[in-house]
């Protein structure tokens, strides 16, 4: 619910629209694209280790957020209370999943309501003037896409809803809750964009509203809570080793004393310093996981899905490529460089070695009746020999 507020103050209102509009399809596809029984389940099982990242990340940037700028809002003080109530409130609902629809409900209640409120006390939406030349929406757009279409085969607490669901339920579930209640929830932030973004300057208290300031920082410590508890129960319940448990505890630290220090830390090229750190946070999003979903869930030139070493070097590879390109177009602001980029990772699955697949019995292979073909051998390399087959003397073959 922030990134709007950055792409409105820096592309205007084309900016908004291109980070909402794949945001929304690409999360309610979902639940027509896993239309088979058992699909969610087999995509979780086989890709367990991808989905616990994308769940540890996404704790960790929630609690850096926290702690960074929601005491711009309503100060350290009370910043540290609610992560505190925070906390609390995951410590009791760690293990209580089947309130989450009802908490859900207040939780969207709640911020319609604070959406009310801001419109009541003079918050209005504005947008930033953009030249009518501006290329950037045309840059973005394409790895918007990209990332939106692809994250949520990650995200463990869809494939909890998911799971939960028959095929029509989920169509009508995944649609309605993002096409209607996130969506609503998009536009609140385009609406609160203009009064978030001059909190990202030097001068940031001088431009302070504090009556909107804690309508918005409620809206954003309740959603926090909510998303924290159903990735924190989702990754505990997940088939997960305890070793991983102990990584996203040392990643919410870390990203906590990231929070707190963000706002002693010098500006980079005219940015915050959290807010170089929060569009670090977003290349997971737009670069790292929907170019694993790409080249380990989505079927290759084989027809087939999964995760291969080679599959693994040439995600590694176009990740590590791309990467200084992305810098450039998210923290140098020079966007033209997103598209060579992406380009990058798209072509990345053709540097994966293709399987040539032979059809075996039913039930026989690796699950699903194939197999490798065996490398044929090169007729020239065979030695011509009157022994083809030699054994040491007095040897014979045993019949």
């Amino acid at each position: 619910m922030f990134l709007p507020v950055l792409l409105v103050r820096d592309m205007g209102i084309w900016g908004w629209i291109v980070f909402a509009v794949p945001n929304v399809v690409g999360a309610a596809a979902m639940g027509w694209v896993l239309a088979r029984p058992g699909q969610s389940e087999r995509m979780v099982r086989d890709h367990i280790a991808a989905c616990a990242a994308f769940s540890a990340v996404t704790i960790a940037f929630h609690v850096f957020f926290l702690l960074w700028f929601v005491p711009r809002l309503v100060g350290l003080p009370a910043a540290a209370v609610s992560f505190a109530l925070v906390a609390i409130y995951l410590l009791l609902t760690i293990s209580r999943g089947k309130y989450d629809l009802p908490v859900a409900v207040l939780v969207w209640a709640f911020s319609l309501a604070m959406f009310g409120l801001f419109a009541a006390h003079g918050g209005r939406a504005m947008v930033s003037p953009i030249r009518a030349s501006s290329l950037g929406p045309a840059w973005l757009a394409p790895v918007c896409i990209f990332g939106f279409l692809l994250c949520p085969y990650l995200d463990l607490t869809f494939h909890r809803a998911r799971q939960a669901l028959g095929s029509t339920e989920a169509r009508v579930a995944f649609g309605l809750g993002f096409g209607v209640c996130f969506f609503s929830m998009i536009v609140f932030s385009l609406c609160y964009a203009a009064t978030l973004w001059p909190l990202l300057g030097a001068d940031w208290r001088e431009h302070l509203r504090p009556a909107l300031g804690a309508i918005i920082a409620a809206h954003v410590i309740v959603q926090a809570a909510f998303t924290l508890s159903a990735h924190t129960r989702s990754f505990v319940s997940a088939e997960v080793k305890r070793p991983a448990i102990l990584i996203v505890l040392i990643l919410a630290q870390v990203a906590l004393f990231l929070g707190l220090g963000a706002n002693l830390l010098p500006r980079y090229h005219g940015l915050d310093a959290g807010e170089v750190i929060y569009r670090l946070f977003m290349a997971f999003y737009g670069l790292i996981f929907p170019a694993y979903v790409w080249l380990c869930i989505v079927p290759g030139r084989d027809g087939r899905s999964g995760v291969t070493p080679g599959k693994v070097r040439a995600m590694v590879l176009g990740v590590l490529v791309a990467a200084p390109m992305f810098w450039m177009g998210f923290i140098e602001n020079r966007m033209a460089w997103l598209a060579p980029g992406l380009l990058v990772v798209l072509l990345s699955r053709f540097t994966v070695p293709r399987e040539v697949l032979l059809p075996l019995p039913s039930g026989e292979g690796r699950g699903e009746g194939e197999l490798p073909a065996p490398p044929r051998a090169d007729p020239t390399s065979i030695a011509i020999s009157p022994h083809p087959n030699p054994l040491p003397e007095g040897e014979g073959v045993k019949r």
